[in-house]
């Protein structure tokens, strides 16, 4: 997540600086803070080195749609692995990040977060059209489902996240395609290993954040209940924002005690806990302390197993 954090950092302080059945959600699935840091690409015999062809010139009026299948179908076709696979397709990001980097004004700034953003989004069509034409029908079943309730939820995760259009004004497109990217590379994730257990290849799920992410608890279905947001805001403090079905929330502030353990401390002093990250399992939260008014007991633990 470090790079991608790189990216969206670099693209804003330059804007500062100028001013469903099977059949629909499939369709939804091939037109559409879980962060990963400190991911390692690790060669294997077998990877290839691909050349992707450049781009010299960025052009924000031009649709590179078409351009970026192409780029996402000759990795595929390419790549000896989905390993090998996933990483490649991280290649074609480096490709339309250099362009990015000339984007001057805020809207081409915006232009130029749909592209990266259009990189995951084809990949994860493509894994979704590989998986479901090969996977037996009780795990296609179990995968679709996810599948249709990530896309269900992801427009509301995406507000939590973010925040509405009018509180982010002329950034927001930039904001939201970020954030949109960085959660449809977690889920080409999630598909790529379940398609290479189809395929009976070994796969490795990148190192997750012991910190950042966007955790759900959706009860099974496809809206969410209760969620836990933990990130660095602009000013490097690390936050979260706990919320849960029918009790109500609390936003704080986080340190990180190690071992993937963080000492929450509500903004109001009310409420103080524990968020427990497991990686690509989910998040919990343990109210450890309450004073004053507060929507939570001390001793209650809250689940949030679906990682965005």
């Amino acid at each position: 997540m470090k790079k991608r954090i790189y990216i969206v950092t670099a693209l804003l302080v330059s804007a500062l600086c100028v001013g469903c059945g099977n059949k629909k959600i499939e369709s939804e699935t091939e037109n559409k803070t879980f962060q990963t840091e400190n991911q390692t690409d690790t060669a294997t015999p077998e990877d290839k080195d691909l050349e992707l062809q450049s781009i010299t010139e960025a052009d924000y009026t031009y649709d590179y749609t078409d351009d970026i299948k192409t780029d996402v179908d000759y990795v595929v076709s390419n790549s000896q692995s989905i390993q090998d696979e996933l990483k490649n397709i991280d290649k074609i990001t480096q490709k339309y990040s250099l362009l990015a980097e000339s984007a001057q004004t805020q809207g081409e700034m915006n232009v130029a977060s749909q592209w990266l953003y259009a990189i995951w989004d084809t990949e994860l069509n493509n894994l979704w059209s590989r998986f479901s034409s090969s996977a037996d029908s009780e795990t296609k079943e179990r995968v679709l489902t996810e599948q249709r309730n990530w896309i269900a939820m992801k427009d509301d995760v995406t507000s939590r996240y973010i925040g509405l259009p009018e509180e982010n004004g002329s950034m927001y497109p930039l904001l939201k395609n970020s954030f949109l990217e960085e959660i449809t590379m977690n889920r080409s994730y999630f598909l790529a290993d379940e398609l290479a257990k189809v395929k009976g290849e070994a796969f490795t799920m990148p190192e997750a954040s012991e910190k950042y992410g966007v955790f759900v608890d959706n009860y099974g279905t496809d809206s969410v209940h209760s969620s836990l947001i933990t990130r660095q805001a602009t000013d490097g403090n690390d936050t979260a924002d706990i919320f849960i079905f029918r009790r109500g929330g609390t936003q704080g502030t986080f340190i990180d005690n190690g071992n993937s353990e963080l000492a929450f401390t509500a903004d109001d002093g009310n409420i103080k806990g524990i968020i427990k990250i497991n990686g690509w399992d989910g998040a919990t939260f343990e109210v450890t302390e309450t004073t004053g008014v507060s929507p939570f007991d001390v001793g209650e633990k809250f689940e949030f197993p679906f990682v965005f």
